[in-house]
């Protein structure tokens, strides 16, 4: 049960994470603040991890680490055209099947299988977190299924549910990393890459120059340090959540982040409450106490 816990508090960061970025996103570069918010997480994980000590690595820590950079690298630049060509109210909910997709790629990949109240527990979770990002109610199907719709036509829509696909691979690649080093040290190598990355993805745009000039003015190290630390508390508690379930319970309970974000959008920013937003919400709870009491 602690690892619920865990995986909440991931949740929590991720939402924070998904925040602070749409702010700076305003201001700077987008591929220059995901490899900034990268290295400084890297450098945050990495100084954590000589204070605890390198641990043993296991064989399996470097091809994990290759395979996870590699497809989080097309998966940012795929969710990065998502969000800049179509409505994120189309796209966002592309990302609540990862869990689902992620009951057969964790089976191939790690030989997990969630029980099969377990497994209800995520439909359910990716059930209201669509309901809850589609503003789509019962009563209102044509709305749920507005963004299945824009598939055949929206590109980014698209694109975003192939991100979804493409997370529930690499997650799995995640969790091997840390089973063969820890929660600290092969995350810090993963972002390193991942940082270095989209440095040189944003020199080779021909868009370094500009972007360094609007991040030196709007976007100092500081909130780029700041983004780092959050994604550094998102990584390690998701991590640790992962060395004590399996990958499709963690990534179902971080999925929270979307009605985090939700509820902080009608707390916060004064968004106003919908129907469907608590029928979501509600879906959403229901699927995470079946995965805390059965799974």
């Amino acid at each position: 049960m602690i690892w619920f816990v865990f995986a909440l508090g991931g949740a929590l960061s991720q939402a924070a994470y998904a925040t602070a970025v749409k702010i700076l996103l305003r201001r700077t570069d987008s591929f220059l603040l995901a490899g900034c918010s990268f290295l400084a997480a890297s450098g945050i994980m990495s100084i954590l991890s000589l204070i605890v000590g390198i641990p043993p690595l296991g064989p399996e820590l470097f091809p994990s680490i290759g395979v996870t950079v590699c497809i989080n690298i097309l998966a940012t630049i795929l969710l990065y055209h998502a969000l800049g060509s179509s409505d994120i109210s189309l796209c966002m909910p592309m990302l609540a099947f990862t869990p689902v997709f992620l009951i057969g790629t964790s089976f191939l990949i790690l030989g997990e299988i969630p029980t099969i109240a377990g497994a209800c527990g995520i439909l359910l979770v990716a059930s209201g977190a669509y309901i809850l990002t589609s503003e789509g109610s019962i009563a209102r199907l044509d709305r749920l299924a507005a963004p299945f719709h824009r598939l055949t036509i929206d590109r980014g829509v698209l694109s975003m549910l192939l991100v979804a696909f493409l997370f529930s691979i690499s997650v799995n690649y995640d969790k091997k990393v840390v089973e063969n080093s820890d929660p600290l040290f092969g995350s810090a190598v993963v972002f390193l890459l991942l940082g270095a990355a989209f440095l040189l993805i944003a020199l080779l745009s021909k868009r370094w120059g500009a972007a360094i000039t609007h991040a030196s003015l709007l976007a100092p190290l500081p909130l780029f340090i700041g983004v780092g630390v959050i994604l550094t508390a998102e990584i390690v508690l998701i991590n640790i959540a992962y060395t004590m379930s399996i990958v499709s319970y963690v990534i179902t309970v971080k999925r929270f982040a979307i009605f985090f974000s939700v509820l902080a959008g009608i707390i916060v920013f004064r968004e106003g409450l919908s129907w469907g937003r608590i029928t979501g919400a509600l879906v959403m709870v229901a699927g995470a106490g079946m995965i805390a009491i059965f799974g």
